[in-house]
């Protein structure tokens, strides 16, 4: 599971699990491509890295509604580099309107959000290929959710205040569970599209990270898991480092779930 000197391509770096990532990858001497929509904050950790670990990582802007933003992410790293390695697919976008209920859900939210979410994903890995067809190998890593492949639990948010539109009762959104089942289902096309090619492509499945989360949902979620809690932030760490090592080398259109035993029962 060595990852030393390897070229790691992180979309969405600065978020609780992106940031959790660039740290922990960059401790196990790889290089990470920083790539997030704000581009000052990508800089800053990049900094930490490299005074911290003594690595080679690079900040770089990336707006998956922009498909010449994803190119010239691509092409800035590639004339960095030389190469990129592996590409891990972790942003997610929550535009206005994103924790609107069903019946008042606007075409525009849910549009944006399929876009940022699954199309710009698409268009990232297809960028990513591009670039491993050329250099005879690569390796990528989508992140969906557990509400990609099972149905959202929405008892959980029973008693739980909405702050993103008070108005509302509380919900886990469409668009979050569409978009993230068609990043499954992206994993798995492009695993046996990309087939004898040497071009790897698995999916993580992560259940929910506490993050001061109100005390009503996280007393809902723990109780729901087999483990009786969310994760920790440094929880998925383990698995996003074997899946970007050679110790995933003949694993590909698998989808790891890491959910605390949420989908279990």
């Amino acid at each position: 599971m060595d990852i030393k000197n390897k070229v790691i391509a992180l979309i969405g770096s600065t978020g609780i699990l992106g940031s959790e990532y660039v740290k922990f990858l960059s401790s196990k001497g790889a290089n990470v491509i920083i790539g997030d929509i704000d581009l000052d904050k990508c800089t800053t950790y990049a900094a930490d890295m490299k005074s911290q670990y003594k690595t080679n990582p690079l900040a770089l802007h990336i707006d998956l509604y922009e498909e010449e933003s994803i190119r010239n992410f691509f092409a800035d790293a590639l004339e960095y580099y030389g190469k990129i390695d592996s590409l891990i697919n972790n942003s997610q976008v929550k535009p206005e309107g994103f924790y609107d209920s069903f019946e008042n859900y606007s075409k525009n939210t849910l549009m944006r959000v399929i876009e940022g979410n699954t199309v710009g994903m698409v268009l990232s890995c297809q960028e990513a290929c591009k670039i491993f067809l050329k250099q005879g190998y690569g390796n990528i890593i989508n992140v969906a959710s557990i509400y990609g492949i099972t149905g959202a639990d929405q008892r959980l948010y029973d008693g739980v205040e909405n702050i993103y539109n008070p108005k509302e009762r509380f919900s886990s959104p469409i668009s979050y569970a569409v978009s993230k089942a068609g990043v499954v289902n992206l994993t798995r096309y492009l695993a046996s599209y990309y087939r004898e090619k040497n071009i790897r492509v698995n999916c993580l499945t992560p259940g929910g990270v506490f993050d001061n989360h109100d005390d009503n949902f996280n007393n809902n979620y723990s109780t729901r898991t087999l483990l009786g809690r969310m994760a920790n932030r440094d929880e998925y760490n383990g698995t996003i480092l074997y899946l970007v090592s050679d110790a995933s080398s003949y694993m590909t259109g698998n989808n790891v779930v890491v959910d605390g035993g949420w989908t279990a029962i």
